[in-house]
């Protein structure tokens, strides 16, 4: 059936959670590869990356953006810096005109830059770079002569570069590293020949050897290596005498299978994996830790065709010790010691999907009632005692959860239906103004319902009304050259809608993809309902006749009168003589 309509209602959108990362604010710019990323305890900083000069200020108390004054050491990439106290250093990397190898202090008290003494030798892309006590060490990397295995240390105080030993192990560039103590610890990474790790079936050889590096002595110690998939081009950082590695490529130089996450003991030299990142793995991120929380952000994912630029910002707490301090809030943490300004004062269901979601709700209290749709009239045939509600809303609840964009393509979202029932609306993301028709098929692709639309710019709800049969693989798509937004990753199939739909793919030959249905709402409407009156068969009788003013009365000609019964029903009546 054909249905034709127009809509420019726009929405809001809507974020959610996964595992136990929670999501950030996006950042509100164009994403990069290589970001320099650094904090101080209430902002983040998100410096060049992909040959830029932007710079970006993240303020945890207000989880918003501001665009601060270009880095002046011109457009970077591959390039990464370190914090020490109030002020960051950074350098190196590659721009238009080859390595550069400059260096740079940055107040972020003062957002001030200072331009330091140049670093000695040749410049690079993506170094290790550490903080141990009051110097920086610095090395690895790769240029026009190929792979870097030699180490530098840089003394802060006196502006100075030295050289030191070099690293044992085979040349390398974009390595693991971070600092713990008194030490800095450098592993993996891709070299130029086989070493440890590295897969014999690829082209690119990614190591999984590891190093400790001890300024004191300027020596070298081989630690064990990494006990999982060899790996490169990811992001680290240290915290509470811990090492973390976050994401990045494989033994193949190929994307993880997913955005792992490991930590590092020192005491053990042991790793221990933690929850992966949601959404896919990602080449080059960068990260920061304010408080107990570490942000990951940016980098590129090259498990789309062409490679695209995440902008979600995820947080990861990493210890308790960072919580709600204050008792009156519902959220108090006795463990905490540390403030980190996340005190709540109101409990409720926080799932958008429950029945009882409350909106001011900053703390879930366990309340929430799961959607199970179904008809809950017991005079219909299609009685479900079961039932809590006859609508419900599922799928992806918006397009915030990964990368995407908009697609001009035949692609479908594929679901199962357990009951008949109406998809009754979703929301939609365009990127022009446009007329399109949505299509419900079966699984052979046959129309069994369609709509027409024209649809305004951005973000809308349209009706669908589609009659859905009971059936597998069914089919929710588009007309050809729709514009319309679809997610290129991320996607996390089954989506359950009220126990009576299940989407379970899309029709992408590569996983993760999800295609233009989002915040699906759905309806199992009663079937031949029947209406029950006057169950003792009684007459309603009159208790009282009152007039206007709510006198008694006695019937009368000629004047309205209220009659009222003994049901509790009233009528007006007005006798004519």
């Amino acid at each position: 059936m054909k249905k034709i309509l127009i809509s420019i209602l726009l929405l809001c959108p809507i974020l959610f959670f996964a595992q136990n990362w929670t999501q950030n604010t996006t950042f509100p710019y164009a994403g990069v590869h290589h970001p320099i990323t650094f904090s101080n305890s209430q902002y983040g900083y998100v410096v060049t990356g992909s040959n830029t000069d932007n710079v970006y200020r993240w303020e945890k108390a207000t989880d918003s953006w501001v665009q601060l004054n270009s880095f002046p050491g011109g457009v970077r990439g591959y390039s990464y810096g370190v914090t020490y106290n109030e002020k960051a250093y950074m350098g190196l990397g590659s721009d238009l005109n080859g390595y550069p190898n400059d260096w740079w202090e940055y107040d972020m008290t003062n957002d001030s830059w200072t331009q330091k003494a140049n670093f000695p030798y040749s410049g690079r892309n993506h170094p290790a770079m550490v903080v141990v006590g009051d110097k920086i060490y610095m090395g690895c990397g790769s240029n026009n002569n190929g792979n870097l295995g030699d180490w530098w240390e840089y003394d802060i105080v006196n502006d100075a570069w030295i050289q030191k030993s070099d690293l044992p192990g085979n040349d390398r560039h974009h390595p693991f590293y971070f600092s713990i103590g008194d030490y800095a610890y450098v592993g993996f990474g891709h070299g130029s020949i086989p070493g440890p790790g590295s897969n014999p079936s690829a082209s690119s050889y990614i190591y999984n050897d590891f190093y400790k590096y001890d300024p004191s002595n300027d020596t070298w110690v081989q630690l064990a290596n990494f006990p999982s998939e060899s790996r490169v081009a990811g992001t680290q950082f240290s915290f509470n005498g811990k090492g973390y590695v976050l994401s990045g490529d494989g033994d193949d130089h190929s994307p993880l299978d997913e955005g792992e996450f490991w930590e590092y003991d020192p005491l053990t030299d042991s790793w221990t994996q933690l929850p992966s990142h949601p959404g896919d793995a990602i080449w080059a991120p960068g990260c920061f830790v304010i408080d107990c929380n570490v942000y990951f952000l940016l980098g590129q994912n090259t498990n789309t065709f062409p490679g695209s630029y995440p902008l979600n910002v995820y947080a990861y707490k990493l210890t308790n010790d960072c919580g709600c301090t204050d008792p009156l809030a519902v959220n108090y943490s006795s463990q905490a010691v540390i403030d980190d300004g996340s005190c709540c004062y109101i409990a409720g269901c926080t799932d958008p999907l429950a029945l009882n979601y409350d909106s001011m709700a900053c703390y879930d209290n366990g309340s929430c009632i799961a959607a199970i749709l179904g008809c809950d009239n017991p005079t219909a045939s299609n009685y479900n005692p079961s039932a809590n509600t006859s609508i419900a809303f599922g799928g992806a609840l918006d397009n915030l959860f990964s990368t995407g964009g908009y697609f001009t393509g035949s692609q479908h979202l594929i679901f199962n239906s357990s009951e008949n029932c109406i998809i009754k609306s979703a929301v939609f993301y365009s990127e022009s103004v446009n007329t399109i028709t949505f299509e419900l098929r079966d699984n052979n692709g046959i129309i069994l319902d369609d709509t027409t639309h024209t649809l305004a710019i951005g973000q809308q709800r349209l009706d669908l009304n589609f009659e859905v049969p009971i059936g597998f693989d069914l089919q929710l798509g588009a007309s050809a050259n729709s514009g319309l937004y679809r997610n290129n990753s991320g996607a996390n199939y089954p989506y359950d809608i009220g126990g009576v739909i299940s989407i379970t793919n899309s029709s992408a030959s590569s996983p993760g993809y999800y295609y233009f249905y989002y915040n699906i709402e759905v309806e199992v409407p009663c079937i031949g309902t029947t209406t029950i009156t006057n169950l003792n068969n009684e007459e309603k009788k009159i208790v009282k006749i009152v007039d206007l003013l709510g006198r008694a009365a006695v019937k009368k000609g000629n004047n309205p009168l209220f009659y009222i019964y003994n049901d509790g029903t009233v009528k007006k009546k007005l006798s004519i003589e």
